[in-house]
């Protein structure tokens, strides 16, 4: 009992010299101590814990707990607190006084070892093994294989990994000056614990122009590219003769003005000039059409006329007959 109070005593004279600036620091030498802080419920009992204070009696971090439900950090006093951890459920909150998850923050969250290439840079899910050899993981939902992920350098740009029953196609995003790009494995089920290459199946790139690996389906395109091919119906537009339509499909094997099938299969077809170059054709036939129309229009009256004057013909040669058989 006396050396308990002996060293009550040597604390307190402690305490008391290291205020006045006797001592540099307060050393509690013991395997196991024990610091009990209690402030009176009179004097504001609900806030419990250590408050650190500066030489010139500015106060410094605040480290306790707060209504015996919250046990907080904070800068200055117990107000304002920079670090939260709810009792009730075990929230943190780092940035809120409010934590809605196991740990909840509000502000911007940065990991990694170092810059984009160097170290593990992003939120990894090891492996059953305890292995963290990727270099990141995202997880749609509970199921013990890895949906996708991404390196943050431009070599063997994904990575896949699954476990498990799992057997789906790993996909990869990846955002690079050369734009938006989406790659994509075949079927994996083997777990495979290292970054691997993985194919380029769409890409969009900053200029705006998109590539495609596949069959493009859609409700409704929309192409928006000017001139139009109205300029076929203005007067003195060269309507091609189809002489020369003829002689050209006889020795070139397509029409004038659409690329050949070789061609197409080499370079591909640009649907937006590819479509108009095909109104251009319907336009020219829409005038072929018209001027074969007239034609017909009038090859149609000189027949009527024709007819008229051959029906005449046959009356008069029927009157002259009746005319000679009347004289007999």
């Amino acid at each position: 009992m006396k050396k308990k109070l002996l060293s009550l005593a040597l604390l307190a004279s402690s305490f008391v010299f290291a205020q006045q600036g006797a001592f540099s620091e307060v050393t509690i030498q013991n395997p196991s101590p024990i610091l009990y802080l209690k402030r009176s419920t009179n004097d504001g009992g609900f806030i419990r814990g250590i408050q650190t204070q500066y030489f010139n009696g500015t106060n410094g971090w605040f480290f306790g707990d707060l209504h015996g439900s919250q046990w907080i950090v904070s800068k200055g006093d117990y107000t304002n607190p920079k670090l939260v951890i709810n009792d009730s459920n075990g929230y943190v909150g780092i940035g809120t006084v409010t934590p809605l998850s196991k740990l909840h923050v509000a502000g911007t969250i940065m990991a990694g070892a170092g810059d984009s290439v160097t170290g593990i840079n992003a939120f990894s899910i090891p492996y059953a093994s305890g292995s963290m050899n990727n270099w990141g993981a995202l997880r749609s939902s509970g199921s013990s294989y890895m949906s996708y992920g991404v390196k943050a350098n431009g070599a063997n740009v994904g990575w896949l990994s699954s476990s498990g029953e799992g057997n789906f196609v790993k996909t990869a995003i990846m955002l690079d000056n050369e734009g938006f790009r989406l790659l994509a494995s075949a079927s994996q089920q083997v777990a495979i614990d290292s970054p691997v290459s993985m194919p380029e199946i769409m890409k969009i790139s900053s200029t705006g122009n998109a590539l495609l690996q596949g069959k493009f389906e859609a409700k409704e395109i929309k192409v928006t590219l000017t001139p139009t091919a109205d300029f076929v119906f203005d007067e003195n537009y060269d309507l091609p003769k189809l002489e020369d339509i003829e002689k050209h499909i006889k020795e070139k094997k397509h029409l004038p003005e659409i690329a050949s099938a070789k061609v197409m299969e080499k370079e591909g077809v640009n649907v937006g000039e590819f479509q108009i170059k095909l109104l251009q054709k319907i336009e020219e036939l829409t005038l072929y059409s018209i001027e074969q129309n007239k034609k017909l229009k009038v090859l149609q009256q000189e027949n009527k006329i024709l007819k008229s004057q051959s029906e005449e013909i046959q009356e008069l040669k029927k009157q002259f007959q009746i005319l000679l058989n009347t004289k007999k």
